[in-house]
């Protein structure tokens, strides 16, 4: 290695034109970058050139570098062997990274021991045991465990096998271990067991099958029908499992398609496992700290680090683009494929179809990538970290006077003007708070006019926050019970409670933090329209100085208030479409748009019953209930008899009499 004293400048006139790794420090000693290259020389000064054209993360890395240092290799390929070996466990800061890939779990067979037995491994050895992943994540680890016991009964206990125990234990009697521990099976027939079973997790489903049929008509020849029995058992689970396996097309080759997903600073990876033109499987992969990379960079990237781990190396590794030095890719796999398993020599190719059948594999593979990406965003709301900074992303952008901590989101759900309802939900550090949720049945009879339906919403939430504030007195949390102050009608009922009623809440339960608690930021879901019609409303009630804006649906466009009119600006703000902020309103937006629609189903759903046995005399919570589970719906009450309407509990004939009549 060189030595870290020397200027950048003759670090640079040293480096010599080989094969090598490379590796870019700060000044404070931390890694920076580790890259490869077939000339040391050519590759590093290439990132100092005036006019290098480098991506904006890159550029930034390279003002960082203080130091320069590498290592020789003697061949591309033995590079590359270098370069995945140093991401993955120094992890540099501007290099692509598997998101936690240090942590993917794996399934271990210990084939190398004399009864093997399955387990979960975090980490790959050299220790003579086959491993079968990585997996995503401990539960399907998990999930393909079970399904390999149930077909393949193998040892999950920790006894040491003799075969001199009493008794076996319980996974004998349920079938899921055939019980070395008591002698019911020799150590040849068990270790069939397991080869099959390695043979199922390597794809060559058809050829252990073959096997275990050949087996099952043993026994049957033998006269030994239990055994059999238990094979034809095993046979059909089997096949049920493979019958869940997509046919891909006709190959017979063992192929990895990989399908490429990214958006804003993140990637998603789908990788096809695809055996003997069979989708046995998929896994997706998160990267992180690409910055602004090419797709072919990014591919690159992954492609080394998740082989680097990868205890499968199949025939063919199908690519979305071509990478650069296509060639050393496929060198190092195949060596990858020599140190999993000596007996698979194969060269592994290395393709990236513009057409044809594997073409459309990488598309399917690539559109579930982009839906893993999806709902991954959901999922990274709720890491405290990154909901904080859309938080503050969301104050920057709006130019709010404080952090936006409490967000209460309004919007409306009807039907052509009918059983109107609205939703208010509330979100706290970027978290929803359900205890907050409110929902209002909208009062005017005025039709389909969501701008009124709107005023009146906001009138009647904030004219309780007003109400609230005056009431609560002494400690803060208690409340005076002045049944007055109640504002007619909101519900507070919270998510998920099966009550439909909408009437106030106890004035003397209401909670610290409820209608007193003014927000730092309203979204109302519409358009100027919308907006203007909540200001008016709190202008009467004269809280200007409350940041509203109204989230038009089409292209995400936040309207905020003209702090010269009063009223909505002409131009909306435009969020960044990769930006925490706009996932944050999203999914506020989209929350309050589902409690609306329950909200509003089960309103129209009351309602349609009471047309029809609300208005009939005599006919009363329970008895409704009880018709309708006897008959299913109106339609099966006027059809049934009137002996058979007698006859519901609850019911008389004379009330039955009553009830055809109304109907």
């Amino acid at each position: 290695m060189i030595e870290a004293s020397l200027p950048l400048d003759q670090q640079l006139a040293r480096l010599p034109d080989q094969p090598g790794v490379y590796k870019f420090y700060d000044a404070k000693g931390v890694l920076l970058y580790v890259g490869k290259a077939k000339s040391l020389r050519n590759r590093v000064r290439s990132y100092f050139l005036k006019a290098a054209t480098l991506e904006p993360h890159k550029a930034q890395m390279v003002t960082e570098i203080a130091d320069i240092q590498y290592l020789l290799a003697e061949t591309p390929t033995q590079a590359l062997h270098f370069e995945a070996d140093l991401v993955r466990s120094e992890r540099p800061r501007y290099n692509v990274k598997l998101r936690d890939d240090k942590h993917y779990p794996y399934i271990r067979i210990n084939v190398h021991e004399p009864w093997p037995k399955t387990m979960v491994g975090r980490r790959m050895q050299r220790d003579g045991a086959r491993y079968f992943g990585p997996f995503t994540d401990a539960t399907s680890v998990r999930q393909t465990l079970d399904t390999i016991n149930r077909l393949f009964p193998h040892i999950l206990c920790n006894r040491v096998i003799t075969g001199e125990d009493e008794r076996a234990c319980l996974y004998y009697h349920i079938k899921r271990c055939p019980a070395p521990c008591i002698g019911a099976i020799n150590n040849a027939d068990y270790r069939q067991i397991v080869d099959q079973m390695v043979a199922f997790l390597d794809g060559k489903s058809d050829n252990v099958l073959a096997d275990m049929r050949h087996e099952m008509e043993q026994a049957a020849d033998a006269l030994e029908f239990e055994r059999a029995a238990d094979l034809r058992d095993r046979i059909r689970a089997a096949e049920r499992v493979i019958t869940q396996q997509e046919i891909v097309y006709s190959s017979i080759d063992d192929e990895d398609v990989i399908g490429l997903y990214h958006e804003g600073p993140y990637s998603a990876v789908q990788v096809f496992l695809v055996r003997g033109g069979r989708l046995i499987g998929r896994e997706h992969f998160v990267l992180e700290g690409h910055g602004d990379d090419t797709e072919a960079e990014i591919v690159w990237s992954f492609v080394v680090q998740y082989y680097s781990q990868s205890s499968d190396i199949p025939d063919e590794v199908v690519l979305p683009v071509a990478v650069d030095d296509a060639e050393s890719i496929r060198v190092w796999l195949t060596d990858r494929r020599v140190e999993a398993d000596a007996r698979r020599r194969r060269r592994v190719r290395v393709t990236a179809p513009r057409a044809g059948e594997k073409r459309k594999l990488v598309e399917l593979a690539t559109g579930n990538a982009r839906e893993v990406l999806e709902r991954l965003r959901q999922q990274w709301l709720a890491d405290e970290a990154r909901t904080t900074g859309a938080v503050v992303e969301l104050q920057e952008i709006l130019d709010l006077p404080q952090l936006p901590n409490r967000v209460e989101c309004y919007d409306v759900s009807h039907v052509q003007g009918t059983n109107q309802v609205a939703s208010m939900v509330v979100f706290e550090n970027g978290q929803p708070k359900r205890s907050a949720y409110r929902r209002f049945k909208i009062k005017h009879e005025l039709g389909n006019n969501d701008v009124l339906s709107v005023q009146e919403v906001i009138g009647r939430r904030f004219r309780r926050a007003l109400t609230g504030q005056l009431r609560r007195v002494g400690e803060v949390g208690s409340w005076e019970g002045d049944a007055t102050a109640v504002a007619d009608g909101e519900a507070s009922l919270t998510d998920g409670e099966a009550s439909l009623t909408d009437g106030a809440a106890e004035p003397d339960r209401e909670p610290e933090g409820g209608w007193a608690e003014m927000p730092d930021l309203v979204i109302i879901d519409g358009g100027r329209a919308q907006l203007n019609g909540a200001l008016e409303v709190l202008d009467t009630m004269e809280i200007t100085e409350l940041p509203v804006v109204g989230l038009a649906k089409e292209n995400e466009e936040l309207f905020v208030r003209d702090r010269t009119t009063g009223r909505a600006l002409a131009d909306p703000v435009l969020l960044p479409r990769a930006s925490q902020a706009m996932y944050l309103v999203q999914r506020i937006r989209d929350e309050a748009h589902r409690f609306a629609i329950t909200y509003h189903r089960a309103v129209r759903g009351r309602s349609g019953l009471r047309s029809a046995l609300d208005e009939v005399e005599g006919i009363g919570p329970k008895r409704k209930r009880e018709l309708l589970r006897r008959f299913g719906s109106v339609r099966g009450i006027r059809a049934a008899s009137l002996e058979e309407l007698a006859a519901v509990p609850g019911m008389t004939l004379k009330q039955a009499k009553v009830l055809k009549s109304s109907l």
